[in-house]
């Protein structure tokens, strides 16, 4: 009887069935600048709104928090912050082209179907323009899209 039962067994899966389900979402220094000044359910909401997600830093954004945080502002502090997570590993970094944030961005989103968040109105804009399924951004400290 053990027999039937593992021959009607699926073989086994190269990743977890989570891993599968899981899309990227794509973050903007904005977007990790502003929940690090004002702490949100910013994982729980975007978990909400699109579902599992594993969360994306570019190296271009990744860069871009680094020269940030050198400045050594308030602002600064709060980017110092989101880079010490972005290399503790609560992000996935992905490499890029290494040109703009924004369209390294906009082309990753394009390229892996990823949403993306951000609180930067102009990039939004263009994001929808290039027919990006979901933008996520924070109103009234809450995840929309």
């Amino acid at each position: 009887m053990a027999q039937a039962s593992s021959a009607k067994a699926r073989p086994p899966s190269t990743k977890p069935a989570e891993a599968r389900k899981r899309r990227a979402v794509a973050f903007d220094s904005s977007f990790l600048v502003a929940v690090m000044e004002r702490p949100t359910p910013w994982s729980a909401d975007i978990l909400e709104k699109v579902g599992a997600f594993t969360p994306v830093v570019l190296s271009s954004v990744r860069d871009e928090l680094a020269r940030l945080a050198s400045k050594g502002d308030k602002r600064g502090g709060f980017a110092a912050l989101a880079l010490a997570l972005v290399e503790e590993g609560a992000f996935s970094l992905e490499p890029d082209g290494k040109g703009k944030p924004d369209d390294e961005i906009i082309s990753f989103a394009l390229r892996e179907g990823a949403a993306v968040a951000t609180l930067d109105s102009e990039l939004a804009q263009r994001l929808r323009a290039s027919r990006v399924q979901t933008v996520i951004t924070l109103r009234g400290g809450r995840v929309s899209t």
